[in-house]
Formats: structure tokens, sequence, C-alpha cells
């Protein structure tokens, strides 16, 4: 008969390697593709005013879009604790593109 404490050490062993592969894939997904999201302040003395990319835009359109104002709220959440944004260059604008990233432009308001 197995004893309690070795058939826990067992369990534990077989359920690290699944956490390992949930770490991984932790990214979030916009119209099922991943993309890589950079957002940064634009001017040195105010960090409300940011730019962020996300890429490649190539995967989707709105995917992009998306994850580019995903990238502008967690930004603005992280600086100042809010998710309200004036964008100068947001979602429902005409995409601005630098090369295969698509770019917005925004500020955080409090």
């Amino acid at each position: 008969m197995i004893k309690p404490a070795v058939l826990m050490v067992l369990v534990a062993a077989t359920a690290l390697p699944a956490c390992s592969r949930l770490k991984r894939d932790d990214g979030v997904r916009f119209e099922g593709e991943r993309f890589r999201i950079q957002a940064k302040k634009v001017d040195r003395d105010d960090r409300s005013l940011f730019r962020v990319t996300a890429s490649p835009a190539s995967k989707t359109l709105d995917g992009a879009r998306q994850a580019a104002a995903y990238g502008g709220t967690r930004y603005c959440i992280q600086e100042y604790g809010t998710s309200v944004i004036a964008w100068t260059q947001g979602p429902d604008d005409d995409p601005i593109f630098d090369g295969d990233r698509i770019v917005m432009e925004g500020q955080c308001k409090p």
C-alpha cells in the first residue's frame, strides 16, 4: 500500500510540469493571436503622454488594434491607477503603421 506522503509527492511531481506549461503561454490573445505590445512615455517630463505599439499587425488588424488599446489601458493603470485615456491616435482612427506595428498615442487622464 502507498503511504499518503509518497502519494502526495507523486501528485506534486505530476502537477508541476503542467503548471510550467501554463506559465509559458500566459499572454493575452486578441482575435485568437498573440501580439507584442509595447507602451512608453513620449515626453520626458510628462509620463501621462504615451505611445503604444502592437505587432505583428499583419496577423489581424482588428486584433492589433485591440492589443494596442489594451496596452494603453494597462500603461495608464500602472502609471496613474486609471483606465481613462484621451486618444490622439486611437483604436477608432485610421491606423498608423511603423513597419508591421500598429501605432497609437494618447494621454492618461486622472
